[in-house]
């Protein structure tokens, strides 16, 4: 099973923590948001970046 880090569906991250998959997109959709950032790559890029990974 695929999670956020190697490209993993919303659907692969909801059931690996236990939540629904459109939890999972609010809260993907909500985090890049914040970030400024366009996809869920460049938020783990500016994460790793920041040293919040």
């Amino acid at each position: 099973m695929a999670g956020w880090r190697d490209g993993g569906t919303a659907g692969d991250i909801a059931t690996r923590v236990h939540l629904f998959a459109g939890t999972v997109r609010n809260f993907l959709s909500s985090a890049t948001e914040k970030l400024g950032v366009a996809t869920r790559v460049e938020a783990l890029e500016r994460a790793r970046d920041h040293g919040w990974l």
